[in-house]
């Protein structure tokens, strides 16, 4: 009876200890978490909803925790904030608001070795030595197909369609606060004889606008509930937003007019961030070629790594290459330097007349 106790005891103990073992790998493979601060929207859709911040632990060994903000001016000032105690690893945000940042020198430089991907990301996706440009937005027109033929009217082709009177109280435009709320004012105001240094023609614009605007939305969730009440039927925002409303369901499309603008999307390392190697193996993963061929096929965002290869609809649908080159662009330095007096004056002039 004595040795047959022991033999238990034996194979209960070596049994303990194989799962001890065959566990090891596993628990040796979480390398921790990484904290990242950026919107909701169609990255907490890729994170959460669809799979990839598990494809992010099986690719690298780490857990990733989105820390979700509805805009980047609330990113921003968020990671500001924790400039002296930083409590997230990664911020992605847009180039305007990413600026901000890199002014309070909150990131870390970043090189090829640490981020190996970085040499392969087109020339103009570097933002300083901090900096680094993912993927790219394309301002555009999102309409409402069925409100259009309902009416009869012809779908928008220009930035001038924006004043046509049969629309009435139907438009949807970001504030100035708002990146392509801003890229709209400085188209604006190019239209009419202005530009960044003289502005006030792009406010005078806008004025004419505004009676008719339903709602001055930062997000497409908003423009996407608005299409779909056919409260609204015209919005200035984002190319990818408009095709990811078109995904949900709601009935639009989508036209990128000519002297359209770049939105690129910015993404850094913390200064003294909590989990610098992680951090560091967010970003390289955020700026591959699997991410960035996903999100240019699910969210029609151009990918700025040159090994993005697309194909079928997506090739068609995403400005990429050669194209991205004639996309005007802004004084970015000179509009930071001015972007709160602008601000201030779209909120005093423009949106009381609402």
């Amino acid at each position: 009876m004595w040795k047959r106790r022991d033999v238990c005891k034996t194979a209960i103990a070596l049994a303990a200890a194989a799962f001890i073992a065959s566990s090891a790998p596993a628990q040796a493979q979480d390398k921790g978490t990484v904290y990242f601060l950026s919107w909701g929207g169609t990255i907490q859709t890729m994170l959460e909803k669809e799979g990839w911040a598990d494809e992010f632990k099986k690719d690298t060994g780490y857990t990733v925790t989105l820390v979700p903000k509805a805009t980047s001016a609330e990113i921003i000032a968020t990671a500001i904030a924790q400039k002296n105690s930083p409590q997230v690893d990664v911020v992605m945000c847009d180039l305007a608001a990413f600026q901000q940042g890199m002014a309070q020198q909150i990131f870390e430089p970043l090189d090829e070795k640490a981020v190996p991907n970085l040499a392969n990301m087109v020339p103009s996706a570097r933002l300083g030595d901090s900096g680094v440009a993912p993927y790219a937005d394309i301002l555009a027109l999102v309409y409402q197909k069925e409100v259009f033929e309902r009416n009869g009217w012809a779908p928008p082709t220009t930035w001038k369609d924006l004043f046509r009177p049969e629309f009435g109280k139907t438009l949807i435009i970001p504030p100035v606060s708002n990146t392509y709320g801003m890229y709209l004012l400085v188209e604006l105001a190019r239209q009419n004889g202005g530009g960044e240094r003289n502005i006030q023609p792009g406010f005078e614009a806008l004025k004419k606008l505004a009676p008719n605007v339903v709602d001055w939305t930062t997000t497409f969730a908003k423009i996407a509930d608005l299409m779909q009440q056919e409260t609204g039927a015209l919005a200035v925002f984002g190319n990818a937003s408009g095709w990811e409303i078109a995904k949900r369901g709601v009935p639009v499309d989508v036209v990128v007019p000519e002297n359209s603008y770049m939105s690129p999307t910015v993404a850094g390392v913390m200064k003294g961030a909590p989990n610098q190697e992680g951090a560091r193996a967010l970003l390289n993963w955020l700026i591959s070629e699997k991410v960035l061929t996903y999100r240019a096929e699910r969210f029609g965002q151009s990918p700025l790594n040159t090994k993005v290869k697309l194909e079928g609809e997506a090739a068609q649908r995403v400005v990429t290459g050669d194209a991205l080159k004639e996309l005007q662009t802004v004084d970015y330095d000179y509009v930071a330097s001015v972007r709160n007096e602008w601000n201030q004056q779209f909120q005093r002039e423009v949106e009381p007349l609402h």
